[in-house]
């Protein structure tokens, strides 16, 4: 009787620990759906608004260009000619603007027209548009200036004569330009600002600030560096324009823009909550039975703070690995084995500036990449402090454990958002590969190691692949 009552609590166990698998695999496969799904509207949204910058840049730009064959045709018929020749024209107004310069190849100024306006035609050659035009031979557009005339552009024209590149220079007032280019702004729901490269206003979406510089300084500056970004609620994409030394930023709300999104994706979640609401019993009546084991498990082997398999786990599976590779290799059924050993770059000073909490949640996060850019073959770990390990089992070939070892770097090396701070850190990477030298999982950490102090050493965020010359 004892055995029979211990034979059918086994089956009750074993029966409850079914159910509560089978209900929890059902919800969390139902979840992991709809997170990945809501994932995927949230980065269609993302890169379409990011194409709609791309797209008003390249309008711009094209815009500008359009009016390459006129300018250059200008050039070439009226300003071809020896200096006294074109002294000869000045005051008859041949371009229809309020002055113009004409700069031989070199920069120097040949005339400028009307004379009063000489002050103005200084320091052409130190404008970004002018080096453009000179390294590109397009018309391109420089800074904004403000004159007696009011704010202005530069447009330098190059355009060949025979003698010599010459370079027609010539203010476009910043009103002109808003009439043609306001036209290419997304206006959908952005912001959008044309900025040259001091930071001054060229063309806006919003009236009455073209001339000046743009106000918020901190998104200038990240604009300026970045291509995209984030600042408090507000979203922004930045693009150069081709043909000039300006930069299209777009911004938007985050929230607004994403707002079709969340709304799709909350009914979603109610549903799935409903769902879940109707499977807790099965759940509840599982956990009560496995709390105890699954408790006792998840503490022995996972690291408390990440969540992620511990250095005892890892050294069971990488054991177990190497065991079926060494008996799959003789007949070749097994492909290469490999250990990468981390260390993350930067992390102690975040942790000493910060504070424990901004490292702890930086860890968390860094795990949270690590298993992003690792393969579902992999095994991502925590070894210890601020070092994770990640075996790499089913390799096809051994460059594709330096492939996971870039991706790794490539994503941690992205900002990490931490308390309203962003963070920037690296990490080097040592790689060993399973050979029949090793006997455990023990060795082969080690040469992971030896790598990895190799590639610290040798300036840190590396990847270094372990030979046998670093074994002394």
């Amino acid at each position: 009787m004892g055995s029979e009552l211990a034979w059918s609590a086994t089956v009750r166990r074993l029966s409850v620990a079914v159910a509560v698998l089978l209900s929890v695999g059902l919800i969390a496969g139902i979840g992991t759906y709809l997170a990945r799904t809501t994932s995927a509207a949230r980065a269609k949204v993302i890169s379409e608004y990011e194409a709609r910058a791309v797209t008003s840049a390249d309008l711009i730009a094209g815009t500008l260009a359009a009016s390459d064959a006129k300018t250059r045709a200008t050039g070439e018929e009226s300003f071809a000619g020896d200096l006294a020749d074109l002294r000869t024209q000045i005051g008859l107004q041949i371009v229809g603007a309020p002055w113009y310069a004409v700069l031989d190849a070199n920069g120097d100024r040949l005339i400028v027209d009307p004379v009063s306006k000489q002050a103005e035609g200084t320091d052409l050659t130190a404008d970004e548009g002018f080096r453009i035009a000179s390294q590109t031979g397009k018309l391109a557009f420089g800074e904004v200036r403000t004159g007696s005339d009011g704010s202005y552009a530069l447009a330098f024209q190059p355009y060949d004569t025979a003698r010599g590149r010459r370079i027609l220079t010539l203010p476009i007032s910043l009103a002109d330009l808003s009439t043609i280019l306001t036209g290419a702004l997304d206006r959908t729901s952005s912001i959008s600002y044309v900025v040259d490269g001091n930071g001054r206003v060229v063309v806006s979406s919003q009236d009455g600030v073209a001339g000046s510089a743009l106000t918020d300084a901190a998104l200038l500056k990240d604009a300026m560096q970045n291509t995209r970004g984030v600042h408090g609620d507000r979203y922004f994409v930045a693009r150069p324009v081709e043909g000039s030394d300006w930069r299209l930023i777009q911004t938007t709300s985050g929230s607004k823009l994403l707002a079709p999104v969340q709304a799709n994706a909350r009914v979603a979640w109610q549903m799935f909550a409903a769902f879940a609401f109707a499977m807790v019993i099965i759940v509840l009546i599982g956990y009560f039975v496995l709390r105890g084991s699954a408790r006792l498990a998840q503490a022995r082997m996972h690291d408390a703070l990440t969540g992620l398999p511990n250095r005892a786990l890892f050294l069971e599976r990488a054991d177990a690995t190497i065991a079926d590779w060494r008996r799959k290799r003789p007949t070749g059924d097994t492909g290469p084995v490999a250990a990468l050993f981390l260390d993350l770059d930067g992390f102690k000073p975040v942790n000493d500036t910060y504070g424990h909490a901004a490292g702890d949640a930086l860890l968390k996060q860094v795990a949270l990449r690590l298993v992003d850019a690792t393969r579902p073959e992999d095994m991502v770990s925590r070894f210890g402090g601020d070092e994770f390990l990640v075996l790499c089992r089913k390799l096809r070939t051994e460059q594709d454990a330096v492939a996971v070892a870039d991706r790794i770097r490539d994503y941690v090396s992205e900002p990490f958002e931490i308390g309203g701070r962003s963070v920037t850190i690296g990490v080097s990477i040592g790689i060993a590969l399973l050979d029949e030298q090793i006997q455990e999982a023990a060795a082969l950490i080690h040469h992971a190691d030896l790598a990895l102090y190799r590639a610290k050493e040798n300036g840190r965020g590396r990847v270094e692949i372990f030979d046998h010359s670093l074994v002394r």
